[in-house]
């Protein structure tokens, strides 16, 4: 059961980039390009490293598809320029990776990544705290039930297994409390 789980949670994520996708397109959403720039580059680390560690599921395979489109499309469509909090974040990733490399260990790699992932978040919830209209709540939720599915598959409760799906896990159930509880502020006062 935990594997089909799994796979659902892969396809689960990889579909919720399609609202995501067609809301930047339609110029609805504005992707944070200093979180989708960390995201992307951490999870291709995060996912080399569970291969290596033979942890790999489908929400991570889902995460890395999707976050190449986004990473495009932010480039292009999204918030314009880079502030100090985005070049605080790409450090601090930065900074993340040299640890692992230092300590060579994928176990390692994988909790360094998934904590700098966590605070490449941060420009994006910021950004849906100050407008929730910038992001798609369609996509939030899928990418949400996708976690659940995620946490549902994992194998083994271990740090190798468990991190990454409940480190998903938060940063989406954050994004998806405060665009569907923060009410927009009227930005032309």
């Amino acid at each position: 059961m935990k594997p089909i789980f799994s796979v659902l949670a892969g396809i689960i994520f990889t579909i919720g980039y399609i609202p995501y996708i067609i809301a930047i397109l339609k110029k609805g959403a504005k992707p944070a390009k200093a979180s989708w720039v960390i995201w992307l580059s951490l999870d291709m680390i995060t996912i080399a490293s569970m291969f290596v560690m033979n942890t790999l599921n489908g929400q991570m395979i889902g995460a890395v598809i999707g976050a190449w489109i986004v990473v495009i499309l932010a480039f292009k469509y999204g918030a314009p320029g880079w502030t100090l909090l985005d070049k605080l974040s790409i450090l601090g990733a930065i900074i993340g990776i040299v640890i692992w490399q230092l300590f060579d260990s994928p176990l390692l790699g994988i909790l360094i990544n998934l904590g700098v992932t966590f605070i490449g978040s941060i420009p994006t919830f910021i950004s849906a705290w100050e407008d929730p209209g910038r992001e798609d709540k369609l996509a939030w939720i899928l990418f949400l039930i996708s976690c659940i599915c995620a946490l549902i598959a994992v194998p083994d409760w271990d740090l190798a297994n468990a991190a990454q799906p409940i480190t998903f896990f938060v940063i989406e159930a954050t994004v998806v409390v405060i665009i569907f509880l923060r009410k927009p502020t009227n930005l032309a006062k």
